[in-house]
């Protein structure tokens, strides 16, 4: 049985080949064996509630409990911005109309925002290359939306989540070249690197403060604003499933598609419930229904993707079940539906 848990220091080396594995892309998790330990120390002090908010974030890893092998990882980061603000493009549409000549011209802008300063971001979605389409992604997905239903005083009522902009066969982002190149004296690659090691200072330094005219674009440029790239297609997929929706802000690079839903109305949150834990006898357990299950314990988070019968308050789970969990009888746990369909 798969098991979600908080990243460990021992976990570092294989956190770093996860990264390698993935290949460049997700500037989030660069394979940089400094910026990994940070990020993996900084998780550990967060678990332990050793750190403040603004700085806090929580790298959860998907592992293998017989092999010990790590699968994939993502991460919730409580409160985005800090200190120059998070940075989009919110795409606005601006009516004008001439009265001597009878003429209406509607054009549309991107304007600089920091409207997502301060909410939670879900983001670092990662999982090893062979096991996409086995579900380990959408555990690992899920399993942020559990941490979130399970503590929500350390997140934002806002959630949000940014998808990888569109770019063509050779890796270039015809948004950065129409716009981000004129301000930076750096390629797309190295712009995005710099943001996620370092945060945004330099964003706020050097992009363009004033509202940038979409018609003034060259047509390669305004026909990526808000396109997802596609490998991101099933990380958007399962976003709107939840109840994640897109209203016109983009990132600032690659005018990738930023989405937003408000924690609680998160389709796993909003279905989850809390409650005693008791034994399931092995002969109820072939046709129990699956749920997503957490442990409630900050520290010993975990969670796991098992059968169980919730009644009276309370779920009733397997011994695996409850080995994954590393929970025990009358220890609280949550649930949520183990499937998103039809809700």
């Amino acid at each position: 049985m798969w098991a979600v848990r908080p990243i460990e220091t021992r976990d570092l080396d294989a956190l770093v080949d996860l990264a390698e594995s993935l290949g460049p892309g997700m500037t989030t998790l660069p394979a940089d064996r400094e910026s990994l330990a940070a990020k993996v120390e900084g998780s550990v002090a967060s678990f332990r509630g050793a750190v403040e908010r603004a700085e806090a974030h929580f790298l959860l890893v998907l592992e293998d409990p017989e092999s010990g092998t790590l699968l994939g990882t993502a991460a919730l980061y409580p409160h985005v911005g800090a200190p120059y603000g998070f940075f989009s493009y919110k795409r606005l549409k601006l009516v004008q109309r001439s009265q001597a000549l009878g003429i209406d011209s509607t054009v549309e802008m991107l304007s600089l925002a920091n409207d997502y300063t301060g909410t939670t971001e879900v983001g670092t979605l990662a999982v090893r290359p062979e096991l996409k389409g086995t579900g380990a992604g959408r555990l690992l997905a899920r399993s942020r939306y559990m941490l979130a239903a399970a503590f929500p005083d350390l997140f934002s009522p806002l959630l949000m989540a940014e998808m990888r902009g569109w770019q063509d066969a050779e890796g270039h982002s015809p948004f950065w070249d129409a716009v981000g190149a004129r301000f930076f004296s750096m390629d797309f690659a190295t712009a995005d690197r710099i943001s996620a090691l370092r945060g945004s200072d330099f964003i706020a330094d050097l992009m363009p403060k004033h509202p940038i005219y979409i018609n003034l674009l060259p047509e390669s440029a305004r026909d990526v604003i808000g396109k997802p790239h596609q490998d991101s297609a099933p990380a958007m997929a399962m976003l709107k499933r939840e109840g994640f929706r897109f209203e016109g802000y983009v990132d600032v690079f690659d005018a990738g598609p930023q989405v937003h839903c408000d924690r609680d109305s998160i389709a796993t949150v909003r279905l989850s419930r809390e409650g005693p834990m008791t034994a399931l006898p092995s002969a109820a357990q072939c046709d129990a229904p699956e749920y997503l299950l957490c442990s409630t314990v900050l520290e010993r988070f975990r969670v796991a993707m098992a059968p169980g019968r919730a009644a009276d308050g309370g779920i009733a789970l397997s011994a695996d079940a409850a080995r994954a969990l590393d929970v025990m009888v009358d220890d609280h746990v949550r649930w949520s539906p183990g499937s998103l369909v039809g809700t």
